[in-house]
């Protein structure tokens, strides 16, 4: 008898013994005898990253496998585990955007290049908020460290109490009407987020719309067993609580308040208002729920002292992605003042042009909990669905790996601002 774990997803387990349907392992295949063209049906890394592990170790982490990927019919099975692997990496990389402009900046139209390429959706006035934001990532260059003990940098952290298998989340996006020309139902939209997320085995947030009268995530999210965050526009308060409701009724993870949703032009032109909310009314919204609060959009140390003042259980350093306000400051540029006050009393959340897993070691060692990436993911979901979702998060994961190995850092922990430099 001998277990193994990829030590790449550090998820998939396997018992030689009893084989693994999921992963096409009849009983008695000794790893030995596995065949070098296998996948991990989770990460899709090849069997070399099968390490021997103990009995207890396996029943822990099977526990969490099986209740990722439950074993079902063999239709549905191949649909939610196997299925993503129909789609390889070589035909996603061509894909690029429904929208020929590259977020304001003809400097970065990516031409469907590469998987680091934008998906379009342009910035406020000139797009220098969005410029921004890349411009204080590109302020930090990395301490490369190598002479070390080796060791398999450890990712897996938790979000609010739920295991995730590396500190990135995928952001909340909605409108595929009119911002991505339709090219999807709403619904089919949310589902690619939040399920690609899940398989990856990470936490979606699902976006709020005005074309759709209810939150549509809500609904998938509960298909999902409650995995995954709604977040609504800043409506009124009534409205808030009639959603706040049916989140609750759907068991989501959390519930999160966009508040730099106040400048969507979108909500304005269809005579639907949106509200800028007060201290009174965020502490109103957290007292309104047992489920966990997330403020969205703080981008100075004034407004992220009053979501904490909330009782909100984590603060979003983010300003929309640039669209809501032209001549901004980029998320790096804000979130060091924000981490070094308030670190460790509330969890902090961070995006703002995360485009690989370089950028999420960058917003860690700024001080974040977990990042957040959009763009790149929405791009995914209107080429491939849930499949192509999955995929591209592999290659942040795997670019995380990289980073942390080349600059020293074993484990989370260790990762801080002794690893980055300024220019």
């Amino acid at each position: 008898m001998a277990f193994y774990i990829c030590t790449y997803c550090n998820l998939f387990v396997y018992d030689e013994d009893t084989g693994e349907k999921r992963a096409d392992l009849m009983p008695g295949t000794k790893v030995k005898n596995i065949s070098a063209d296998w996948k991990c049906p989770v990460c899709g890394e090849s069997v070399s990253f099968l390490s021997e592990i103990n009995e207890e170790k396996f029943l822990e982490k099977k526990t969490e496998y099986d209740k990722l990927f439950p074993l079902k019919t063999p239709d549905k099975q191949d649909k939610d585990i196997l299925g993503y692997m129909s789609i390889s990496r070589q035909q996603l990389a061509g894909i690029c955007s429904v929208n020929k402009v590259c977020d304001g900046n003809p400097n970065r139209l990516c031409m469907g290049q590469n998987y680091g390429g934008s998906i379009g959706f342009g910035g406020a006035g000139q797009g220098r908020t969005f410029d921004a934001n890349f411009k204080a990532l590109e302020k930090y260059t990395f301490k490369m460290k190598v002479i070390k003990k080796n060791h398999e940098p450890e990712m897996q952290t938790s979000f609010l109490g739920k295991k995730i298998i590396m500190p990135l989340m995928v952001s909340s996006m909605s409108g595929v009407k009119l911002s991505m020309n339709n090219v999807m139902p709403e619904e089919d939209f949310q589902r690619a987020m939040i399920e690609g997320a899940k398989f990856f085995g990470t936490i979606g947030m699902s976006g709020n719309t005005v074309d759709v009268p209810d939150h549509p995530g809500i609904e998938i999210i509960q298909e999902n067993e409650g995995w995954g965050i709604p977040v609504f526009k800043p409506q009124s308060q009534d409205r808030l609580l009639a959603l706040f409701k049916k989140a609750e009724d759907a068991n989501v993870i959390a519930i999160g308040i966009d508040l730099d949703g106040y400048g969507s032009t979108n909500w304005a032109l269809r005579g639907k208002p949106l509200y800028r909310k007060s201290e009174k009314e965020l502490k109103e919204l957290v007292d309104a729920t047992t489920k966990p609060i997330i403020f969205k959009g703080v981008m100075s140390v004034e407004d992220a002292a009053k979501v904490v003042d909330s009782g909100a259980a984590a603060v979003d350093v983010s300003n929309h992605g640039g669209r809501v306000l032209d001549f901004g400051q980029g998320v790096a540029e804000v979130l060091p003042n924000i981490t070094d006050e308030f670190k460790g009393k509330i969890t902090i959340m961070a995006d703002g042009a995360v485009r690989s897993g370089f950028d999420i070691l960058k917003l860690l060692a700024l001080g974040a909990d977990v990042a957040l990436v959009g763009r790149p993911i929405g791009r995914m979901a209107l080429a491939g669905g849930s499949q192509a979702v999955k995929i591209h998060l592999d290659y942040y994961k795997h670019d995380l790996r990289m980073a942390m190995l080349m600059t020293g850092c074993d484990t989370l922990t260790e990762i801080s601002r002794e690893i980055l430099c300024t220019h």
